[in-house]
């Protein structure tokens, strides 16, 4: 394999940075539109909450891989001129506000601020939530010389893959704040105590998990058979990663959700948690492997 110019750091960024956008379009709209139960809000707030921290996450993550902070600490808002000409600086712009929203937000959340403010930055966030998901996709797509990454529907898949790894962390990480820090979130450690109530969540999340799937597998089989170059996939060094991101990502989630509605139906519970945890850390390797394969690819397929 020849010699990679982007590699794990960014393939990081870009998975991150999907999850962000995808985690609060997950949170918006269970607070906008979702049923009024205490499971769909603690959803919506865990979403924010994930939404932010890995937006954070994504800027370092991002900043290393420019691998230029130490020697020039301000280099980085150079991202900042030539708005709105350059597809960079607006992706740039694009990701500032929105990881402004999200915080505000969280801050809202956390400290049970006004509800009508929340809702209103909400409405505003998901539209940058969009955005920012859709970028980490139209950033490869309008890179010159790499005709695999030339592609309309690769912004498409990085929105549905962002939405369904942060509808996954968000719903993974209810339990674990709830073990870790149930005195800050005593609503979190409520909803899991509760035992039905978070199976309902899990259920209701699972049938969401299932249709993003489903989408995310026709968005897949139609870049296969229009992106140049895509065949490679199947036969050159990445086959493997490529068959875990559809094995692990997609298929054994999607068998999860398809149990979790059978679980539903004859009321046995036991291993409906830990079937749908193992399967959001499945979902989240799969989103990264998706991007790293992607990344890769581009780069070793002309």
């Amino acid at each position: 394999m020849e010699e990679l110019t982007w590699g794990i750091l960014l393939a990081a960024y870009l998975f991150v940075g999907g999850m962000a956008g995808g985690a609060y379009i997950i949170g918006a709209l269970a607070d906008l539109t979702g049923r009024k139960t205490k499971g769909w809000k603690i959803l919506s707030k865990s979403g924010i909450y994930v939404s932010l921290f890995s937006i954070i996450i994504g800027l370092v993550l991002l900043i290393l891989d420019l691998g230029r902070f130490e020697v020039a600490p301000l280099s980085p808002l150079n991202a900042y001129i030539n708005f709105p000409t350059s597809i960079m600086t607006v992706g740039t712009w694009i990701i500032t506000v929105f990881t402004i929203v999200s915080l505000l937000t969280a801050i809202l959340w956390f400290f049970r601020g006004n509800r009508y403010v929340r809702k209103l930055l909400e409405m505003v966030g998901l539209l940058l939530g969009i955005s920012t998901a859709a970028y980490t996709g139209i950033l490869l797509t309008f890179a010159r010389g790499r005709p695999f990454w030339n592609t309309p529907f690769l912004p498409s898949l990085f929105i549905v893959s962002g939405m369904l790894t942060g509808l996954a962390m968000a719903l993974f990480l209810i339990p674990i704040i709830a073990i870790f820090m149930p005195r800050f979130f005593e609503d979190f450690r409520g909803l899991v105590d509760s035992g039905r109530d978070f199976a309902q969540l899990l259920i209701g999340g699972q049938r969401y998990i299932a249709v993003l799937i489903v989408i995310e597998i026709l968005l897949v089989a139609i870049e296969l058979g229009t992106r140049h170059g895509a065949i490679s996939l199947l036969s050159g060094s990445l086959v493997l990663s490529y068959l875990a991101y559809i094995l692990l990502g997609l298929i054994i989630p999607l068998m999860v959700s398809y149990y979790s509605q059978k679980v539903e139906y004859v009321g046995r519970y036991s291993m409906l948690v830990p079937a749908n945890v193992a399967s959001f850390i499945l979902i989240l390797v799969g989103g990264f492997l998706l991007r790293y394969v992607i990344l890769t690819a581009g780069q070793i397929i002309h």
